[in-house]
């Protein structure tokens, strides 16, 4: 990681196809590029031959850091959400020098909960790229409309997972108590997320089957979710062993 770190200058010295070069270099680490082209689809391979003229020149330095394709699990994942598309927003955000200073000016705004997510989508969308906003992975037909790298639905999971916590650290680590607590009323005000199977699973569990509205925000979500990690993942389907009930009959 330390070589990876002294490597980035070197990137964002170059004046054209910064956010190729970075989406080449992250894809690369990855294990997810492909190593052969499509044959079938003529923008697919346009670009997929322009990312391995850009890797194959790196490729041996970071051998021994490239993941291997087997700690993936892509089975049932939502075309948007697959992580080579991710890989191209995050090489969108590595060549964007405003974005720190974009999140400093959201957190420092008044808002209220229904324009929230809004203001946050448009402080972290990145422009539109020639090939990644017309597909969903490196195999996938082009799109007949055009899609943003970062959809709304996605915007609730970053901000209670990145930047919410990020900035928090921020103003902890500058001693700044009031935008921690417009930090922490905004975390706990957060309309709740996109629903998922997860989710799903635990409020079967824990909530007796009661639907999404159970849930008053974003926050409850990930108060369940972290219960779900804590305790359902290391118990059985019949919940042979868990902890909680245990835990919680203590506390009452």
């Amino acid at each position: 990681m330390q070589r990876l770190g002294e490597l980035r200058p070197r990137w964002l010295a170059c004046d054209a196809g910064k956010a190729q070069l970075l989406q080449a270099r992250l894809l690369g680490l990855s294990g997810l590029l492909p190593a052969e082209l499509t044959r079938s689809k003529t923008a697919a391979d346009r670009y997929l031959r322009g990312v391995w003229d850009q890797w194959w020149r790196e490729r041996d330095e970071f051998g021994d850091v490239i993941l291997p394709r087997a700690v993936w699990r892509l089975h049932g994942l939502r075309p948007a959400n697959h992580p080579q598309r991710r890989l191209a927003l995050a090489a969108g955000w590595s060549v964007d020098g405003c974005l720190s200073a974009k999140l400093e000016s959201w957190c420092a705004k008044d808002l209220p909960g229904n324009q929230m997510c809004g203001s946050l989508l448009e402080a972290l969308q990145v422009e539109p790229d020639d090939f990644w906003s017309w597909h969903w992975t490196l195999r996938s037909a082009r799109l007949k409309q055009e899609r943003p790298l970062l959809g709304a639905t996605r915007v609730a999971d970053f901000a209670m997972n990145v930047v919410i916590p990020w900035l928090w650290i921020r103003a902890v680590e500058g001693k700044n108590q009031e935008m921690q607590n417009r930090l922490e009323k905004r975390y706990f005000e957060w309309p709740a997320a996109e629903d998922n199977s997860l989710l799903r699973l635990a409020r079967e569990r824990l909530l007796g089957g009661k639907d999404r509205g159970a849930l008053p925000g974003a926050a409850a979500q990930q108060g369940l979710i972290q219960i779900v990690r804590d305790f359902c993942d290391h118990s059985n389907s019949i919940c042979e062993k868990c902890q909680l009930p245990d835990l919680v009959q203590l506390r009452t």
